[in-house]
């Protein structure tokens, strides 16, 4: 099967002989090109026979094409099928039977290509420039790229559907950003691009060339390669900006739907798979074949180049596996094993281990450095259809079973999602590894939890026209903001609960540190005048010692004191008299001599009594100091016996408390907990709610600015 077989016979040429110009510097197609083709195209491409729907018997009619696309494409002659295929530069080699056009007449095509390929003399020339690509890169970045991964810009990407059917398609192509929240699906001439993390529709972009078999994203994420075409007829790898969704380049020059293609990691190459069972690689830079590999003996049905971009793995549909140096095309492994079509490869990010599926249920691992299968395991019943590695080196799969499944790297089952109603046929995991996609033979697509299997969305393959969806779009902005207010309220109420119990369980453990504090204290008090009391009791003693001393040598004194006062009262009186006796007899000597004896005797005795009222005076001064100091001592001793007391009715009344102000702390928190774990779902569901809002606020402008009349 050809897949330019709609050009038939196109562009014959003539046997012999020259061509003179019209005007050898501008050639029109009136003056110049017609004549080419009336000899040599008319037969099957006029208009009574119009093989591949293409008729170039009029300007007009050559400039709609044929079944394949467009013939000539002003300006450009390498992408003019008129020249090309003439030219014998691409397939197939026009005429089918014949030698090529002579140079003159093939300079006369492309020379009218280039000028803009004007009708006649009065057409002005309208020449499209040629495209300059220049997406490679002189590194490969191993891992994440720097910066915010490539998300399709606000308004850039078609959000009208370019068809809509009555209903989706086999979902035979799939891919998610190696980066970013988004997931490719291939639709009916149209790739459909989701959010992963919402859900929500981002655009669409539009693929004219057919049915679409492959769809990859470059290793950085930012461009998405889209490749298929019409069965039997032609096949071509269209290449876009992730942004905005402009085409970058577009190869093929395949006779047949391509049925799977992949970009280099450094974005210089692109190879393509068809049922030609060639593996074709392209140049990304003009889209020139760089090399064919021709070892595949059936249909090429899965192609990827390794992470690192050194590799490039094939399988086709007899079951053969090879892995090839990818910028020198050289075979490095023949990979033996699989005996039913393969279906799908998958590089590990390290590049070091390649998984398989195929038609004859197994997932297949093999290790790079020998080529040896590492891994194999009967994966689904009937056929596996789909396998994925995760950046975590996990496994995603899904098969005529029905049923995606998820596998760690020995191949142990993880995860069974819940089945398909129909064959599933593709799988993809996002970025993060969190969620797994899948679709089947009746167009439906899936996405689930990677952790616990949980449905959270299902995407359309057969999305609605723009005016269908922003009436649906306003529903689920309604109904979105409907689920706030109550999620809000909830959120509230846990928050308010949560602050309760907190409270709650603050008091209680205020409540046993202060018990706690308290009889902490009062012990020590006990012990702290236990020790006083103990202190002040000999010092207690000892002053009652000396009060008990003192007190009989104040009598004493007193007494000798009282004694003294009696002998001196006695002795002025006898001296007075001796000394009146004395004076009155002046002339007797006895009486001078006795009065002065006298005299004498009272001043001794008056000594004698004021030693005797300090004596007594210093006993009681001491009595009274004694009395203090044991009053004192007395006092230090009352006071901390009954401080000792107080404090030990304390401990009393306080011990019997802690074991209930204890007791009362897990519960007390086990409420706190239960409220604040409370909170964490209230909380997610308000930011789901939320989110959900402003999910379906975007979508729903979004939807109204592309429904708005234009100005």
């Amino acid at each position: 099967m050809r897949q330019l077989a709609f050009l038939c016979a196109s562009v014959a040429f003539l046997a012999s002989g020259s061509i003179v110009l019209a005007d050898a510097k501008n050639p029109t197609y009136d003056e110049d090109i017609l004549p080419i083709v009336k000899q040599h195209c008319i037969t099957c491409h006029s208009n009574d026979k119009q093989k591949g729907d293409l008729n170039l018997a009029t300007y007009a009619s050559m400039q709609k094409g044929g079944s394949a696309g467009v013939v000539v494409k002003a300006g450009d002659p390498m992408k003019s099928h008129i020249y090309t295929l003439s030219a014998h530069i691409e397939q197939p080699k026009m005429p089918p039977e014949g030698n090529k056009m002579p140079d003159a007449q093939l300079a006369t095509l492309k020379l009218w290509v280039e000028q803009g390929a004007r009708e006649n003399a009065g057409s002005k020339t309208a020449v499209t420039p040629l495209p300059s690509v220049d997406i490679g890169l002189k590194s490969v970045v191993k891992g994440r790229p720097e910066g915010a991964p490539p998300m399709p810009a606000l308004g850039k990407l078609k959000l009208e559907p370019i068809v809509t059917a009555r209903r989706p398609g086999a979902i035979l192509a799939m891919a998610t950003s190696p980066w970013a929240p988004l997931v490719a699906i291939g639709g009916q001439k149209q790739v459909i691009l989701y959010n992963t993390d919402t859900g929500a529709l981002v655009g669409f972009i539009p693929f004219e060339h057919g049915q679409i078999n492959s769809i990859k994203f470059s290793r950085n994420a930012k461009f998405i390669l889209v490749a298929g075409g019409k069965g039997g007829s032609s096949g071509k790898a269209v290449l876009y900006k992730v942004e905005t969704g402009e085409k970058v380049i577009e190869v093929g020059i395949e006779n047949d739907a391509i049925l799977a293609a992949d970009i280099s990691a450094d974005q210089t190459q692109i190879a393509v798979g068809s049922p030609s069972k060639l593996v074709r690689i392209y140049s990304t830079t003009d889209g020139k074949v760089i090399r064919e590999i021709k070892k595949h003996t059936d249909w090429v049905t899965a192609v990827e180049y390794s992470a690192d971009g050194v590799l490039l793995a094939t399988g086709d549909r007899n079951g053969g596996v090879f892995v090839w140096e990818a910028f020198t095309g050289r075979e490095f492994f023949a990979l033996r094993g699989h005996t039913a079509m393969i279906t799908d490869v998958s590089w590990r990010d390290d590049s070091n281990m390649l998984a398989t599926c195929s038609e004859d249920a197994s997932i297949r691992l093999w290790e790079m450095e020998n080529g040896t299968q590492t891994r194999t395991w009967a994966a689904h019943p009937g056929g596996a259809a789909s396998v994925r590695f995760t950046h975590d080196g996990k496994l995603a799969s899904t098969g005529r079973d029905k049923v995606t499944k998820f596998w760690d790297a020995a191949g142990t089952a993880l995860k069974a999602f819940e089945p398909f109603p129909d064959l599933g046929l593709k799988v993809a995991v996002t970025h993060d590894n969190a969620r797994v996609i899948a679709g089947d033979w009746s167009g439906v697509v899936k996405a689930w939890t990677a952790n616990d299997a949980k449905l959270v969305s299902t995407l359309d393959a057969n999305p609605l026209p723009v005016a269908q969806r922003l009436q649906v779009a306003e529903a689920a902005l309604a109904a979105s903001t409907a689920k706030v207010a109550p999620t809000q309220a909830a959120f509230d109420a846990a928050t308010l609960k949560a602050k309760l119990a907190t409270d709650a369980y603050n008091a209680v453990v205020a409540n046993m540190n202060k018990i706690n504090a308290d009889l902490a204290a009062a012990n020590k008090a006990v012990t702290d005048f236990t020790a006083a009391m103990n202190a002040a009791k000999p010092l207690m003693d000892a002053a009652k010692v000396e009060v008990d001393k003192a007190t009989p040598l104040v009598t004493a004194t007193a007494n000798k004191a009282a004694a003294f006062e009696v002998v001196v009262a006695a002795e002025t009186v006898a001296a007075k008299a001796i000394a009146d006796a004395a004076a009155k007899a002046p002339a007797n000597p006895d009486l001078a001599a006795a009065s002065k004896k006298a005299a004498d005797a009272l001043a001794a005795l008056n000594v004698e009594l004021a030693a005797a009222k300090k004596a007594q005076t210093d006993t009681a001064t001491a009595l009274a100091a004694a009395n203090v100091k044991f009053a004192a001592q007395s006092k230090a001793y009352t006071d901390a016996m009954a401080m000792v007391a107080a404090n030990q009715k304390t401990v009393a009344a306080l011990t019997p408390t802690v074991k209930p102000a204890a007791d009362a702390v897990a519960p007390a928190k086990a409420a706190l907990d239960a409220a604040n774990a409370a909170v964490a779902p209230a909380k997610a569901a308000l930011d789901a709610a939320t989110a959900e809002v402003n999910a379906a606020k975007v979508t729903f402008e979004q939807l109204k600015a592309a429904t708005a009349p234009k100005k």
